[in-house]
């Protein structure tokens, strides 16, 4: 190697190990803060509207009231039973829009008498969709109250001695709000 190659390298090296040993090397900068004020979120929540929900037995050829709690009541098959209940949502921002959605997975009972329970799920008289689906909530305003029923159906087809003298706990269903996106 030369001797200017040797210079050259012996500069660099130089120069690293003096830039390693005082942090980084800054030209001219400058900084500004930038205003705009706070964000704030926004919500997304519901509440029963203060009366306990209410079961009816909606089966062909009458209605009758069960009250609060179901239990001690025997169905069926072909029986068909309505928890109706007022929430009290109450939404803000400027993108939100909500689904709710009935979850029978977590209750529990006699695999037999669950199996041949079919489960519905409907807001203020719209379409009644299946267990697990989301159904869309309208939010039109801040502060609106509506009308949720879920149904759930005895399959009237379940036969000889299936699901007899069996019990299925329904404390464990609940109903999920969820704020979906605007598509």
């Amino acid at each position: 190697m030369n001797r200017a190659t040797k210079g050259a390298v012996a500069a660099g090296a130089a120069a690293v190990l003096l830039l390693g040993g005082l942090g980084t090397l800054a030209l001219w900068q400058d900084s500004e803060t930038v205003g705009g004020g706070a964000i704030n979120s926004g919500e997304l929540n519901f509440e029963p509207t203060g009366t306990p929900g209410v079961w009816t037995d909606v089966s062909e050829g009458g209605s009758v009231v069960i009250g609060a709690d179901p239990s001690g009541y025997l169905i069926v098959p072909g029986d068909v039973l309505t928890y109706t209940n007022s929430y009290t949502v109450n939404s803000a921002g400027e993108n939100i829009e909500a689904t709710i959605t009935a979850d029978f997975s977590q209750v529990t009972g006699d695999p037999a008498l669950a199996a041949a329970l079919a489960t519905t799920v409907a807001v203020d008289g719209g379409a009644a969709l299946p267990n697990g689906s989301a159904v869309d909530l309208p939010l039109t305003s801040p502060t609106q109250t509506v009308a949720v029923a879920v149904t759930i159906t005895f399959d009237q087809a379940t036969t000889d001695l299936v699901a007899q003298n069996e019990t299925v706990n329904l404390n464990s269903f609940t109903l999920t709000l969820d704020q979906v996106r605007p598509v």
